[in-house]
């Protein structure tokens, strides 16, 4: 067990660190907005204006949604990393990525609403 943790250290750093960037941006959301009563902006475009509103628990579909992905690409580069290594780290790569622009997703959400 420990030879199998140890081959996937690094892997299992950054689907934390993602697992974190998704987590910190909903609860970071959720305190910043959880006293507006009026629909919140969750989608703006400059072409057709508010696209999309809803509450602060729609905010919690996202921050599920990017837990189940983290997830579920964690298991995929644990058996990526027995085939190939590249792309387990690709895969970890991506997610890292992915997490982060969720966090961002959150930022903007704030930003716009406040």
């Amino acid at each position: 067990m420990k030879q199998f943790f140890g081959k996937l250290r690094l892997n299992l750093l950054i689907f934390i660190v993602a697992l974190i960037f998704v987590l910190a941006g909903w609860f970071w959301s959720y305190l910043a907005l959880r006293e507006a009563t009026l629909p919140l902006i969750l989608h703006f475009s400059n072409f057709s204006g508010i696209n999309q509103v809803g509450y602060v628990w729609d905010l919690s579909k996202v921050a599920l949604f990017g837990t189940v992905v983290v997830a579920l690409n964690f298991l995929i580069t644990r058996e990526l990393e027995k085939r190939d290594r590249f792309l387990s780290r690709l895969t970890s790569a991506v997610t890292l990525f992915l997490g982060i622009l969720i966090f961002i997703y959150f930022a903007a959400i704030i930003s716009v609403n406040n």
